[in-house]
């Protein structure tokens, strides 16, 4: 098993599996994800479907609307 790691992420939910995601698109292929239970049973789980587009933050509203343009693309990558 492989014990040297670019990056180590911790927890699986919504931000640690979009990291993970995103430094493999910029190449990074040591990368480890740990999770102590299933993907995104945490926090993301009981927010599961919660997308809003009205925030008084403009990063906020560039994440979410970044992350809607996503799901589409993401469809069809798996």
């Amino acid at each position: 098993m492989n014990t040297d790691f670019k990056g180590i992420i911790i927890g699986g939910g919504i931000m640690g599996t979009s990291l993970a995601y995103h430094l493999i698109l910029e190449g990074w292929s040591d990368v480890l994800l740990l999770e102590k239970g299933e993907l995104a049973s945490g926090s993301t789980w009981h927010a599961a479907g919660q997308i809003t587009h009205s925030t008084s933050s403009y990063g906020l509203a560039s994440m979410t609307k970044y992350g809607t343009r996503k799901y589409a693309e993401l469809e069809s990558e798996t």
